[in-house]
């Protein structure tokens, strides 16, 4: 076979693993024999390929998961043998050995199975390739209901349904920066007006109807203290940081790494130390013997030095680099470069007063579009030298990096820096605030479309009603989620006018 014929994606590799297009007797390169009894399930985030597989290797069987490469050092070259993420994989796949073959050690010093696919494959890669543009195919013809019957939907019908869809959605944004904002300050309320019990005999339990719910009712008093307010916007945008691969680990590292206690650490304007904390908490900062730049190697001591000071006074949560998800992520995605982000992000909190900032734009004179450009200049960051060239520890980047881009920034605007300034004009009951929020949100211009809004388009609108800006993006993307893939057609505006 010729060589160019392995210069496959892994992704494809998936797909022959999932549909087993293989001989019937396969044996791993160590000459046992192999049964694929179950696949596995595929995994979309972080660690194995498929996970929850079973696979019989001579007389034995496993129960485990599995993961998929070109070549075995592929293994060593993700670093999976740190990873204890791996400890539960029971066979690497790969397309090939490679140059060298090199046995596959999970971190607790294991030595798994290794099966070369190109050794068994049922047919050619080419036909191969063709029955899995076929799969692909199929697995993307889903047919929602009204696909074929829709076409009498009126655009004034269409129109109204989506409007309010764009608030439904931003609405269910909402009430989740609410409960947290609740739980906030009732811990506040907690810290400053908790007595110690005396000692005796507990209190006698009531009936059920008598107990008391999660939260007491709130005042606007209990909502007047800023930094509450500050807390929940640092954790959204963390959390939008993260995208979609990184959002919980980045929540979590917000949770532990608040910003009253970033405050408590009087870091001023010094920087280094505050990546040291973000990154330490993160259990990111990598060993200097592994990097190969000596431009990283500097960086890395001086945070793990200065983490070093900072970790005996941190008493909170601290994350393991298992918990962040690098592949498959697109580089300007990673969550080096984006702690990198939050870092500058973080300062804007103490020296820009960025709360403040954003409800004096939104109230603000001023058009729609200016209130946006403001919204994003808010936000945009300038990080130091060392990230403005690395995506990661290891390595210069090829080209300028940028920690940041708008494209992201209009995403947290979106999800995160509306829905709370909207929660911020309802308990305070700000008319001007509520419409101004509305006004920028339903005159965003649209986002990068997706797969959703893309079939949404072909199977539903159809040309009838341009998704040209965000809220109507975010309509669509509602009705899918919560109306056509739930059979909630009864509740859809559309259903009833179709199926009535």
């Amino acid at each position: 076979m010729k060589r160019r014929a392995w210069n496959i994606h892994e992704r494809f590799l998936r797909h022959i693993w999932s549909k087993q297009y293989l001989k019937n007797k396969l044996t791993t390169a160590d000459g046992k024999a192999l049964t694929v009894l179950h696949v596995g399930q595929l995994n979309s985030d972080g660690g194995p390929d498929f996970l929850d597989a079973k696979v019989k290797v001579g007389d034995i069987t496993y129960a485990g998961d599995i993961e998929i490469h070109r070549t075995t050092f592929d293994w060593f070259q993700h670093q999976h043998q740190e990873d204890p993420r791996y400890n539960k994989v029971v066979l690497h796949v790969v397309l090939e050995s490679g140059f060298k073959f090199s046995p596959t050690l999970v971190k607790s010093g294991r030595e798994i199975p290794v099966l070369v696919l190109g050794n068994y494959l049922s047919e050619s890669i080419h036909t191969i390739w063709q029955k899995a543009i076929l799969d692909e195919r199929v697995k993307k013809s889903v047919t929602l209901r009204c696909c074929n019957n829709n076409d009498a939907l009126s655009s004034q019908l269409i129109d109204s349904w989506l409007t309010k869809l764009a608030v439904e959605r931003l609405e269910l944004k909402l009430r989740r920066f609410e409960e947290r904002l609740k739980q906030l300050a009732h811990e506040k309320r907690m810290m400053v007006r908790e007595r110690q019990r005396p000692y005796g005999e507990p209190p006698l339990e009531g009936e059920h109807d008598e107990i008391p719910p999660p939260f007491h009712e709130f005042t606007q008093k209990d909502f007047s203290q800023k930094e509450l307010w500050e807390q929940v916007l640092y954790e959204g945008v963390m959390e939008g940081l993260g995208y979609s691969k990184n959002r919980e680990p980045f929540l979590r590292l917000s949770q532990s790494v608040t910003l009253k206690r970033i405050g408590d650490y009087r870091f001023q304007s010094e920087n280094g130390k505050m990546e040291a904390l973000l990154f330490g908490v993160a259990g990111l900062i990598p060993r200097q013997n592994t990097l190969k730049e000596k431009l990283s190697r500097d960086y890395v001591r001086r945070l793990a030095h200065d983490w070093k000071t900072l970790k005996p006074s941190f008493h909170s949560e601290i994350l393991h680099s298992a918990d962040w998800q690098f592949f498959p992520t697109r580089p300007s995605n990673f969550p080096t470069l984006r702690i990198a982000a939050a870092c500058a992000l973080i300062n804007k909190f103490f020296f820009d007063d960025l709360f403040r900032r954003i409800i004096q734009t939104i109230k603000a004179n001023s058009s729609e579009g200016e209130k946006e450009r403001e919204l994003i200049r808010l936000f945009s960051t300038e990080t130091n030298d060392f990230w403005k060239h690395h995506y990661n520890f290891d390595e210069a980047a090829p080209k300028n990096v940028s920690t940041l881009g708008t494209m992201r920034i209009r995403e947290i605007i979106i999800n995160v820096v509306l829905p709370i300034t909207l929660l911020y004009a309802r308990i305070f009951k700000d008319k001007t605030v509520r419409e101004s929020a509305l006004g920028v949100y339903l005159s965003l211009p649209a986002i990068e479309d997706n797969s959703i809004t893309r079939l949404m388009e072909k199977q539903i609108l159809k040309g009838r009603h341009p998704q040209d800006h965000v809220g109507h993006q975010q309509a669509v993307i509602q009705l899918y989620k919560y109306y056509c893939l739930e059979g909630r057609c009864a509740e859809c505006e559309f259903g009833q006018k179709l199926f009535a």
